[in-house]
């Protein structure tokens, strides 16, 4: 018999789209056999906006590794060197 952890490991593996797919088909095997419904885990409120969530779930966050002042000195990083016409 496959234990907890046995699956908890194949999970981790998959990316994140398929974990979400993995989840739809457990609820669907619970709706199935009238089973309750697992209590929803609430994670701590960290103040972030939901999409930061969402991107930070697919690892896109911190994705970049760039100066922590990059917001204020932006304008001396840009090269507008190929830049072409005039408005």
């Amino acid at each position: 018999m496959t234990t907890l952890r046995d699956i908890q490991l194949e999970i981790a593996a998959l990316p994140p789209n398929l974990r979400a797919e993995v989840l739809d088909f457990v609820r669907l095997v619970r709706q199935r056999h009238g089973l309750p419904a697992a209590p929803v885990a609430t994670a701590p409120e960290t103040g972030d906006s939901s999409l930061f969530r969402a991107l930070e779930a697919v690892e896109f966050v911190g994705c970049i590794d760039t100066n922590e002042q990059l917001s204020t000195t932006y304008k001396n990083q840009l090269n507008f060197s190929a830049k072409r016409g005039s408005r």
